[in-house]
Parts: C-alpha cells; structure tokens; sequence
C-alpha cells in the first residue's frame, strides 16, 4: 500500500491523522488516481458542531463516531447507558463479523459519517470509504482520531462521488440531513423535502475501476448513493468481473430515487444480470447480490 503524501493545497487544509498511528493509505500512487490531494485530506482552521458518540456495538476497543449535532442523532442516544443507537445496514455488520481480513477489503460508497466503515476497520478489514459530502468526510476524519491507532491503519477516507466517470466538475446536493445528499436535487429532496440551509456543493467524480488497480481483491461492497446506484455499478465492471468468486455487493434500492436520478431499475438488473450476478436476498430496501455461480 501507498501511504496518502502530504497534500501540498491550502494552508486551512491539512492530513488529519492521529500523531503516531500508521495509516491505511492508498491502493496505488496518488499520481495515478484522478482525484486531487485535497480528497484525502479534512478541513482545518473551520469550526464545527459535532458529538462524539460511542457505539452501542460490543466491539471492542469501543468503538467512536463523530455525528452531527441534530435532534434526531442525541434522539438514538440511549439515556442510560449514553450509547449511540446506531442503525444496522442490512446485514453489514454480521458480513464485517464474519469477514477475514485476507479475504479482501470492504468498499463503502456513500459512507455518511463512517457507522459502517469505522466498524470495518475497527475489525481489521482494510476499507475505503467514499462519501461526497465535504462535512461528513470531516467528521469521519475526526472520529478516526478519536479512536484508537487500529482505526486508522485500515481505513481510507475519500472526498469524492462515485460514479461511472472520472470528473473535476461535479456537484452533490446537500440537505440539512446530510446523509440524504445526493448527485441531484430531486434525489436528496425526495424523501426529506426541502428545507433552509439546503446548498449545492463542488466535488469530484471517480470510477471504483480508476481508484484500485487491476487485481484488487474486494469481500464487501455497500453502495448507498440515493438512486444513482447503476452508475456507481458501471464505474466498477471490472471489480465486479474480476472478484466474481468472493465479492458480496449490497445496495439500497428506492425506486422513487431511481427515477429521481434519471435510472431505470430493469436497467440496473440487466446490467448485473450481464455481468453474472443475481440477487440473492432482499429486505425492506436492502439487496445483496452475488455472482450466479457462488448462489
């Protein structure tokens, strides 16, 4: 692995990591990834209002999160105990409990504030969480640090959408519940409305097929990106080729926000239907998919 470099970009913008703890890094030189130095990096000399929350998981070191400071986060707090509720994805965090780290990494697309990719790594699986929105990616940075050095030394943040392009020029919509954020309006909007403080906010776009290098072995991969999953799922046709045998994939699939980004859901099946993958269960909005072949 390549450790991240120092990012040589403004001076209110620096490498968060904890003093002492090795990182993750890099699946191969950042020169050859099409994503600036700034992706990797979290916002300084800017004031923000966040909790530091400890997970009610039973995992242990005990496990931190950094969220924002809304009703309904100090709402999941649990007045006696003064855990964080924090909401299971599916079956992600049994398929984390089961996973080896020899197996592969875990790729988070659309990873909020890292509930499921600070787990992951506190488990020792190597994860890449990808998350557009600028504020978020700050608060996993600063959750890493207040966790412990395992955290760290298997976890890379990204400051990036994922898409079915690479990109300099792109936008997410961010609403005040920002794990709502979206590549457009309509798909943030669509299930929280419109409300102030609502902006529109610059980002890059990068394929999962740009960032890690052929060969790349990946257990888990969990997309949750309010519509716009068939992109994410085009920019990673050789992933999904190449770790056809071990790859488990899991997406949330809203039809509504389907539609919102412009999608089309027979699409999306056809597409992963081409590529040799079937669902193999469904709940609620949960699908998990695996290769034809391993069902």
């Amino acid at each position: 692995m390549h450790l991240v470099e120092e990012a040589n970009v403004d001076t209110k913008v620096g490498d968060n990591t904890q003093l002492g703890c090795k990182k993750l890094g890099l699946p191969k030189p950042m020169a050859d990834i099409p994503l600036s130095p700034i992706a990797y990096t979290r916002d300084q000399g800017v004031t923000f209002n966040f909790l530091i929350i400890r997970m009610n998981k039973n995992i242990q070191p005990p496990i931190h999160l950094a969220m924002p400071n809304h009703n309904w986060v100090t709402m999941n707090i649990n007045q006696n105990t003064g855990l964080m509720n924090v909401w299971d994805n599916g079956n992600i965090w049994k398929r984390a409990m089961e996973s080896k780290p020899e197996d592969g990494i875990f790729i988070d697309v659309g990873g909020w504030v890292g509930d499921t990719s600070i787990p992951s790594a506190a488990m020792g699986l190597d994860t890449y969480v990808f998350e557009p929105v600028r504020n978020n990616t700050n608060m996993i940075h600063f959750a890493i640090s207040a966790n412990e050095c395992h955290v760290s030394e298997h976890l890379t943040v990204v400051n990036a959408m994922v898409g079915d392009k690479d990109s300099a020029h792109e936008s997410v919509y961010v609403t005040s519940r920002a794990d709502n954020a979206a590549a457009s309006k309509a798909q943030a909007i669509k299930n929280v409305g419109v409300r102030a403080g609502d902006f529109e906010q610059p980002v890059e776009m990068v394929t999962l097929d740009s960032f890690f290098p052929p060969g790349t072995e990946v257990q888990n991969l969990k997309i949750d990106v309010q519509g716009f999953e068939l992109q994410v799922l085009r920019g990673a046709h050789r992933i999904l080729e190449e770790n056809k045998e071990r790859l488990h994939l899991r997406f949330e699939h809203d039809e509504g926000l389907v539609k919102a980004a412009g999608n089309d859901s027979t699409e999306l099946f056809e597409f992963m239907k081409m590529i040799g993958y079937s669902i193999v269960s469904k709940e609620d909005a949960d699908i998990e998919m695996r290769a034809t072949s391993t069902v």
